[in-house]
């Protein structure tokens, strides 16, 4: 009897001393669920900051689209720029190669009126009717000769149209492209920038996941413990309950039965 009394005041020390283990475990359990609590938001926090991550790279993605068709179009405009630069180029050629035509008819009439004067002039010999017949022809040549020396003028100041109006195309498209490989470039550039900045913000929140999940497994160990001594602590009170039937008491605790489901 003296022995189970014994027993009995070993096992209530034990559960005092138990209670105030309790009464940290409970203070613990509360840190622990503040601590969650924070996780919680935390998660929630960094779940809206993804959110805006993803909404920052499906930004990006358009844009990167928005610029390749950009790209695309002015790739199209310059091919169609360049075609249309080839077409009056070949129009130019065509012009000038008349043109070189005209001036070698023109000049090949300039030789045959010169050998039309030539001719003239050796039949001076003859009698007045022909030398007077001679120098009307000779006058109506000369003539002509005016007339073919105007024409070829006329026809060089066409090629030097021409030359000058294809310079002033070829130098117009070498602006162009000028203009469109700036434009392309100052495109990459802000691409760049955008995608360092994405870079950076997807490392933040890669760390952030990894403290949250070293904080969440540190809750899951404290839950653990916490379970543990619950159970620690529900088989010292049947132990007492044990105790005390034995010596004819009533049960001190009450042991409720988990609800699994």
């Amino acid at each position: 009897m003296e022995k189970a009394r014994l027993e009995a005041e070993l096992v209530i020390a034990k559960m005092e001393k138990q209670k105030l283990e309790d009464e940290f475990a409970i203070a613990n359990i509360e840190k622990a669920k503040r601590v969650a609590e924070l996780v919680i938001a935390n998660v929630e926090k960094q779940s809206r900051a993804d959110e805006l991550v993803l909404a920052n790279v499906e930004k990006a993605n358009r844009i990167v689209d928005l610029v390749n068709a950009r790209k695309e179009l002015d790739f199209q405009n310059q091919e169609k720029q360049k075609r249309s630069n080839e077409l009056t180029t070949a129009n130019i050629e065509k012009a000038r190669r008349k043109a070189e035509v005209i001036v070698a008819n023109i000049e090949k009439a300039e030789l045959a009126a010169k050998l039309l004067i030539t001719n003239a002039e050796k039949e001076k010999v003859a009698d007045e009717l022909v030398i007077a017949n001679n120098d009307k022809t000779k006058l109506v040549a000369r003539e002509f000769l005016s007339k073919i020396e105007k024409v070829k003028r006329d026809a060089n100041v066409v090629v030097a149209k021409l030359e000058k109006a294809k310079r002033a195309t070829k130098l117009a498209v070498a602006e162009k492209e000028l203009v469109l490989e700036n434009k392309i470039e100052n495109l990459l550039s802000e691409i760049t920038v955008v995608n360092k900045q994405l870079s950076l913000q997807i490392k933040e929140r890669l760390k952030a996941a990894d403290k949250l999940e070293e904080t969440l497994n540190e809750v899951k160990w404290v839950n653990q413990l916490l379970t543990e001594r619950e159970i620690r602590v529900t088989d010292l009170k049947k132990e007492i309950n044990v105790l005390l039937k034995k010596q004819g008491l009533k049960n001190k605790y009450v042991i409720q039965k988990k609800v699994t489901n």
